[in-house]
């Protein structure tokens, strides 16, 4: 059982770590919640190709802190070795690091012990960040602490595979996908290979369960040979799922473009050079025409676009006071957060960096926020401390809906401006998604 102390610490992280990604990102989809377990241990995996932003991620999609492993060389900083404590991370140690891996034996059969308890642990079987969007070839570690677990007798194990993919790794305000896949039963997996009784020492077993875990999270990550390819197909993805209907600041859904995306990244190399040409020559013209991709699409009438606009005015008047207050009070901050990514050379940990200021940074804010409010009451700072963040969510929704608003109106324009070039920009937009729903079927 854990302790009362434990349990509101989880649970404040976990609270901490929903509300920052609320602010970092403008949307995160996650699909696969019907695969969440809440009845049996669970041993989570995940690709890791974003450093902090990647368990982050997997707390706000679980709505649970649990154990994780990580890398030992963290708790070389002494500064970052409270953190690690608070979030009962557990050390492993790598070859890579040059530390001795003799201790790792206790740390498998402390994750045993958690999960024989019923705490989930989590882990990232890659043994490192990924530079590129695929997954690497993945590490014993999860297999043998589940075998490891089961002996010591968590009953009806699972392992529960969870992909994540970014739009944009570095990008404050972009979007984040999760998703879960269905669990393995450990049980049933062994049973299948023919080694019911097997444990963590049997390395055919091991071996046979590290596959199984690399090919649910292959299943679940991206693929891309580099970040240019995956934007590239997920471009393409956008132009063919985008409806004609659709308003001017609608955006289509992450999980939908990286399906789209993923099967034109496995398509044969002769298609996909297809697609990349046809692709460049509907976004040369299209640019040179000065129209974004839903002007060129957009059957929406003058009259309907009209009222979008209206409706939208209105509501951003209606928010201005709210929005206005967010600003000042978290502008501040938000610049502190934005410049801290560009003085971090590692791309792989700008994003990290940028999150955790934020956690420093804003909370701070808030607080010396309330304590110069002239109302010297308890209620009214507390009442201060609660609205800011709420506030400060509204002001970077109204910014982010006025210049999408902004946008929109100047593509109407320039689209009756360039009436001229719309016929033929559309005609190479239907030969474009021809080309992308071939290589996709």
């Amino acid at each position: 059982m854990r302790s009362t102390g434990r349990i509101v610490a989880d649970r404040a992280l976990t609270g901490l770590a929903r509300l920052a990604l609320r602010g970092f990102y403008r949307r995160i989809e996650v699909t696969g919640r019907e695969h969440l377990s809440e009845d049996r241990p669970v041993l989570v995996v995940a690709n890791h190709f974003n450093a902090l932003l990647d368990p982050v991620l997997v707390v706000y999609a679980l709505r649970e802190l649990p154990r994780f492993v990580a890398k030992a060389a963290l708790w070389r900083s002494p500064w970052v070795r409270p953190l690690l404590w608070l979030a009962g991370m557990v050390p492993v140690h790598r070859p890579q690091d040059g530390t001795d891996t003799s201790g790792n034996q206790s740390v498998f059969l402390s994750c045993a012990e958690q999960l024989s308890r019923g705490t989930t642990v989590a882990l990232f079987p890659e043994g490192g960040v990924s530079p590129i969007p695929a997954l690497q070839p993945l590490r014993t570690g999860a297999a043998r602490i589940a075998l490891s677990a089961r002996t010591a007798g968590a009953a009806g194990l699972v392992i529960l595979p969870i992909g994540l993919t970014y739009e944009d790794k570095v990008a404050l305000r972009s979007r984040a996908l999760v998703r879960i896949g269905p669990a393995i039963d450990v049980d049933a997996h062994l049973d299948a290979v023919g080694h019911g009784d097997a444990d963590d020492a049997d390395a055919e077993v091991v071996r046979s369960l590290t596959d199984e875990i690399q090919d649910r999270l292959s299943a679940l990550s991206p693929i891309y040979s580099d970040e240019v390819d995956g934007a590239i197909f997920g471009r393409a993805a956008d132009v063919a799922l985008r409806r004609p209907d659709a308003r001017p600041t609608e955006e289509v859904p992450l999980a939908e473009r990286e399906a789209v995306a993923r099967r034109l990244a496995e398509s044969p190399a002769p298609t996909r050079t297809e697609v990349v040409d046809t692709l460049a020559r509907y976004e040369l013209r299209r640019s040179l025409a000065g129209l974004r991709d839903t002007e060129v699409l957009s059957q929406r009438s003058p009259r309907q676009l009209a009222g979008t606009f209206f409706a939208t005015l209105v509501r951003l008047i209606l928010l201005a006071p709210f929005a206005l207050t967010g600003a000042v009070v978290n502008a501040l901050p938000y610049w502190g957060v934005h410049w801290t990514g560009r003085f971090v050379r590692n791309p792989t940990l700008r994003a990290s960096a940028r999150l955790l200021s934020g956690v420093a940074l804003f909370p701070t804010t808030w607080v010396l926020v309330a304590w110069l409010l002239p109302w010297d009451t308890w209620w009214a700072r507390t009442l201060a401390i609660v609205a800011a963040p709420i506030l400060g969510l509204v002001a970077v929704r109204a910014l982010e809906t006025t210049i999408a608003t902004a946008r929109a109106w100047h593509g109407w324009i320039t689209r009756i401006e360039r009436s001229d070039r719309l016929e033929q920009l559309r005609h190479e937009r239907t030969r474009l998604v021809d080309t992308i729903q071939r290589a996709a079927a």
